[in-house]
Formats: C-alpha cells, sequence, structure tokens
C-alpha cells in the first residue's frame, strides 16, 4: 500500500450524525453536533489524510446551491464515503442506500452500542469513545482505507444484485435522451451552465479512472487465481494425483474466482452506468469547445484528459477480450469451473463494450486539436 498514488484533491465524504453547532449547550443537536465533529477530528480526518485524501462533511460544503442535491452528488461521484453510522437517523440510512447502488469504496465505522441493527451484516468498525478506543478505530480505520483503495473493496449484497445484468421486458423498456442546456423541457433559468457541465464532466471522469483501476486490480487477482492454479497442478501431477486431483484443484479455483466473479460484477456495471451518465455532457461539452476557441483557451486539460482516457479505454479492450475467452474456456475442465466462467464472461464482455465507447471519443477531439494547433503556432 505504500506504493498506492493518488490523484491530488481527491475527497472522502463523510455522512453521519451532523447536529447543530448553534443550537443551545446540553441540548440534543449540540451533543450531536460535539460527538460528530469529535470522531471527525479524532478518527476519520488523521486516517484520511495519511492517503492524500480531503474529508469533508455536508456542514463543510462552501458552495452555494442546494445542500440536498450537493450531498448527492458527493455520494454518487466521491470515490470514497465514511458512513459514521453511531446513532443513525433514517437520513444517515437513506444516504447510505444511496451510496450502496455505486459500487464505490464505502466504509462503516460506529460506536458500540448504538448502531442499527440493519446494518449488523455489513462490516463495520466498532469503537468505544475513549482515548484508546479512538486510536483503534483510527488504525482500523486507515486499515480499511489501505485495503479497499488498493482493491475497490468488496460489493455488498445489495450493490452486486443492483448491477446484475437485467432481462429487458418488451413494452417496459423506455429510452432517456439528454438534453443540453436551453432544451424545450427545461427552463432557461434552471438549465445549468457550461461550466456546470464542465465540472459534471470532470466528476464523471475520476469515477470512470477509479472504476478502471478497481478493474485492473480485479484482473490481476483473478490472475493470480490462475497462476496458483497452475502450479498446484504442476505439482499435483509431480506427485501422480491423476484426474480427481486435477478436479479438487479446478473446485478450490471455481471457488475463489466467483469471489472476484461478484466484484466485477459490480465494477463493470458501475463502468457502463458511469459512461450512460457522462457520456452525452463530454460530447456536448467537446462540441462547444470545438465551436468556442476562448472557452478552449481557458479550459486546456479537459481534452487532454478524454484524450488520454479514450487511449487508456482502447489499450483496454483486447484484454478483457481475451480474459473473457479464457473465461469461457476454462469451462472444459469441470462444471464447477464452467459455472464460474460463465457468470465472469458477461463482466468482461461489459468492460469491452464500454471501453469502445470511451475510446470513440477521441474522434470527438479532432475538431478541437486543429485550433489548437493553430492558437500555438500564432503565438
Amino acid at each position: 500500500m505504500d506504493n498506492l498514488s493518488l490523484p491530488a484533491g481527491l475527497k472522502a465524504f463523510v455522512i453521519g450524525p451532523i447536529g447543530d453547532k448553534d443550537a443551545e449547550d446540553g441540548s440534543d443537536a449540540r451533543i450531536a453536533y460535539e460527538q460528530g465533529i469529535h470522531i471527525f477530528e479524532e478518527v476519520i480526518e488523521p486516517a484520511c489524510k495519511a492517503f492524500g485524501l480531503e474529508p469533508i462533511r455536508a456542514d463543510m460544503i462552501s458552495r452555494t446551491g442546494e445542500i440536498p442535491e450537493q450531498i448527492f452528488r458527493q455520494l454518487r461521484d466521491c470515490p470514497v464515503v465514511i458512513a459514521d453510522l453511531t446513532g443513525a437517523n433514517p437520513n444517515v440510512m437513506y444516504e447510505l442506500g444511496l451510496r450502496h447502488t455505486t459500487g464505490k469504496v464505502t466504509l462503516q465505522i460506529g460506536e458500540k452500542g448504538r448502531l442499527p441493527f440493519d446494518v449488523a451484516a455489513i462490516r463495520t468498525i466498532m469503537f468505544r469513545r475513549t482515548d484508546a478506543g479512538l486510536v483503534q478505530a483510527r488504525k482500523d480505520l486507515a486499515k480499511a482505507l489501505a485495503t479497499n483503495l488498493d482493491t475497490g473493496g468488496d460489493p455488498v449484497t445489495a450493490t452486486r444484485i443492483w448491477f446484475e445484468p437485467t432481462v429487458a421486458i418488451e413494452g417496459l423498456a423506455t429510452e432517456t435522451k439528454y438534453e443540453p442546456a436551453g432544451s424545450e423541457d427545461e427552463s432557461e433559468d434552471d438549465a445549468p451552465g457550461f461550466l456546470e457541465l464542465l465540472a459534471d464532466m470532470e466528476s464523471g471522469i475520476l469515477s470512470l479512472v477509479q472504476t478502471m483501476q478497481a478493474a485492473i486490480t480485479i484482473t490481476e487477482d483473478i490472475g493470480e487465481v490462475y497462476s496458483e492454479a497452475t502450479n498446484n497442478v504442476r505439482h499435483a501431477d509431480a506427485r501422480g494425483g491423476g484426474a480427481a486431483a486435477r478436479l479438487a484443484i479446478a473446485d478450490q479455483t471455481a471457488k475463489k474466482l466467483d469471489v472476484q466473479a461478484e466484484r466485477l460484477e459490480v465494477v463493470s456495471g458501475e463502468y457502463a452506468q458511469t459512461v450512460d451518465r457522462i457520456e452525452p455532457g463530454i460530447k456536448y461539452v467537446l462540441t462547444r469547445l470545438a465551436e468556442d476557441a476562448e472557452e478552449l483557451a481557458a479550459l486546456p486539460n479537459f481534452p487532454l484528459q478524454i484524450d488520454a482516457l479514450s487511449q487508456g479505454a482502447a489499450q483496454s479492450i483486447d484484454g478483457a477480450l481475451v480474459m473473457r475467452s479464457n473465461a469461457l474456456d476454462m469451462g472444459k475442465a469441470s462444471r464447477s469451473l464452467r459455472h464460474v466462467g460463465q457468470r465472469l464472461a458477461p463482466s468482461f464482455k461489459r468492460f469491452a463494450d464500454t471501453s469502445s465507447r470511451i475510446a470513440s471519443w477521441c474522434t470527438l477531439l479532432d475538431g478541437i486539436q486543429k485550433p489548437t494547433s493553430e492558437h500555438n503556432a500564432s503565438t
């Protein structure tokens, strides 16, 4: 984990008891605020800063606008969410449920004896509100960050089901269409401006990068399972184990791959859904940049981000398809491997298809690169 490199300015959104700092001393609202701040400052903040993360609470958001909307955007887009479930109220549980649908890293902490019973099945860092207890909680949270930032975390059951491939029911499917600012269905006052669209696209790009990193980690883990199985078969053959020994190894391998298949279903679903959400906006923003040289001069890095993202996605397509083919081919060895291979294959296919969409964005840069070059030549 010492080699983990995170983008500068990466945030961790913290949900939990907020209370009211302006409430009367001794009131429930004031106590909730003081206890929440205490855990934030003593546990969450130092653990996050050790990894270059900037933790923020809802009451620390300084942007103008509607607070609930900004909270929902943080829940959707932040690469890391830390939930303090101590005495969790319905709002906190609702926010946590929304976050679980993203498949992104979500860590839970809570004071012993003050947790809602319905999250007991989800791994939660428990702490006691003592000096030693808070020190241990900080260590546990740092350890959880180290593990999950590197691997992308393990999805809860609800998240896995949310991203399972679904079968379209004829007559019920509807198609949504992106409408840029100024559309007939949206008043001019409520329509997002160009910079708001750009900010949304940038947060979406960060989500894509994180998802691609998680996919790389999962692929590497699958490769390690394959290598381990190959070595085990070699040793078994050397001992004269025969088909029975190979079958036992195959079954053990299938169990390990099934864990990775579950992770991959979530990450591939998040990958596709993020592209679905931001692709129309990215196309719109790139079109605007090509048409307006002044906007391009003010935002030179955005096309570079898209170009790097497109190239990275293009390079991942063949690898995803090879992994899909390998997953199906291993099913020839045993029934258990066939079942897990059939589970892995759709996720690899979804990655390849989604990466193909991202790779196609490079064609939108042609109209931008030319005026940029002319501008550089003239200066």
